[in-house]
C-alpha cells in the first residue's frame, strides 16, 4: 500500500483517464455522454481518502472555511460542524484531478486564494439584500445586456450556462470577469446531476469579432480563471454556429484554453444542432438551440436576480 507521503506515486494510474492534450476540440459526430460521468465516482477509494485527509492536515482554518464556502450550501448554512464535510468536496475534486496529493493541494491553495481576493462569497450574495447589495449595483449594470444567465436542464440533471456573444455591449476590466464568475458559480449552484457539473452552451450567431470580440487581456483573464479554476467542473462546451471570422480569434486564444477544457468543447452549427437532443429534452431549450425548444421565454433579469433564489435557474 502507497503511503500519502509518497504523493509522486499515487494516482499513477489516472493517465489513462485524462484527455488527450492534441485534442482541439470534440469532433461534430462525439457521442454527448448521456448519463455518462467522467469526473466523479460513485464512491471515495481508500486511496482518494488518504489524498483527502493529506490536503485537509495541510490547510489553515482559514483556507478550510474558505474551501466549505465553494458549496453554496454551506454558503446558504454555514454550519461549523459541516465546515469539513463541505471542505472535502473541493479537496475530492483536486485529488481526482491531479497525478499526484502535493499537485493537488498546490492547485487547490491557489484556487482558494483566488475565491478569497475575488470575493466570491461576496459576489454570489450580491442580491441577497436586494438591488442595493454590496455589489448588486455594478453586477446588475453588467448584466443589463442578458448575454449571460442559467436557464434549463440536461437529462441528468446539469444546469446550462448560455452565453450570448453579440449582446456584448462593451467590456470592463474588473466585471466582464466577475459577470462570468458570477454566472458560472450560479449554474454549479444550480446543478441537480450526481456529478454537479454544468453544461456552457455559446450561442454565436450574429457575432463579429471587431464588434462582439473582448480585448486580448480581458479574454485572457477570463480563460486562465476558468482553466485554473472550473474546468473540472464542466461536462461540455458546446460553441454554436461559429461564422468564418471566429477562426482567427480562436486561433489567438485557443493557446490559453487548457487542454481538459479544450476537449470539452464541441462546435455545432446548423443542422448539426440536432445532435443536442440526445443531451436535452425540448422543454428545457429554446427554440434556437434545438428546432423545436420551448423554452423561449426572454429573460427577466428583475426575476432572475432579486426573485429566483440562487441555485435555481431561470423559469425553472
Amino acid at each position: 500500500m502507497h503511503k500519502v507521503e509518497q504523493e509522486d506515486s499515487l494516482f499513477h494510474d489516472r493517465d489513462k483517464h485524462e484527455c488527450d492534450t492534441s485534442a482541439s476540440s470534440l469532433p461534430e459526430d462525439a457521442p454527448l455522454d448521456v448519463a455518462g460521468n467522467d469526473h466523479e465516482e460513485s464512491s471515495v477509494t481508500k486511496e482518494e481518502h488518504e489524498g483527502i485527509q493529506f490536503v485537509l492536515s495541510k490547510l489553515t482554518p482559514d483556507e478550510i472555511e474558505t474551501a466549505a464556502l465553494a458549496c453554496y450550501e454551506y454558503v446558504k448554512r454555514p454550519e461549523v460542524a459541516k465546515r469539513e464535510h463541505y471542505a472535502k468536496r473541493i479537496i475530492l475534486r483536486y485529488v481526482r484531478s491531479k497525478k499526484t496529493v502535493t499537485s493537488a493541494l498546490n492547485k487547490l491553495k491557489a484556487t482558494l486564494s483566488f475565491r478569497k481576493r475575488m470575493d466570491i462569497v461576496g459576489l454570489v450574495k450580491s442580491f441577497d439584500d436586494g438591488p442595493s447589495g454590496n455589489y448588486a449595483t455594478s453586477l446588475r449594470k453588467q448584466m443589463e445586456s442578458k448575454k449571460m444567465y442559467v436557464q434549463g436542464y440536461d437529462k441528468s440533471g446539469r444546469s446550462t450556462l448560455f452565453f450570448i456573444p453579440r449582446l456584448t455591449q462593451g467590456h470592463d476590466s474588473e466585471w466582464t470577469l466577475k459577470e462570468a464568475v458570477y454566472s458560472i458559480e450560479r449554474a454549479i449552484a444550480c446543478s441537480k446531476s450526481e456529478d454537479g457539473l454544468i453544461n456552457a452552451v455559446v450561442d454565436f450567431s450574429g457575432f463579429a469579432v471587431t464588434k462582439h470580440a473582448p480585448p486580448r487581456d480581458i479574454a485572457k483573464q477570463f480563460l486562465t480563471t476558468l482553466r485554473n479554476h472550473y474546468a473540472g467542473q464542466i461536462h461540455r462546451i458546446f460553441l454554436l454556429d461559429t461564422p468564418m471570422s471566429f477562426s482567427l480569434f480562436w486561433k489567438i486564444f485557443q493557446p490559453f484554453i487548457g487542454s481538459k477544457t479544450k476537449a470539452k468543447i464541441q462546435f455545432l452549427s446548423g443542422r448539426k444542432k440536432a445532435k443536442l437532443s440526445e443531451l436535452y429534452e425540448e422543454d428545457q431549450v429554446p427554440s434556437w438551440m434545438l428546432a423545436d425548444g420551448k423554452k423561449n421565454l426572454e429573460l427577466d433579469l428583475d426575476e432572475y436576480l432579486l426573485k429566483t433564489p440562487f441555485d435555481c435557474a431561470f423559469n425553472e
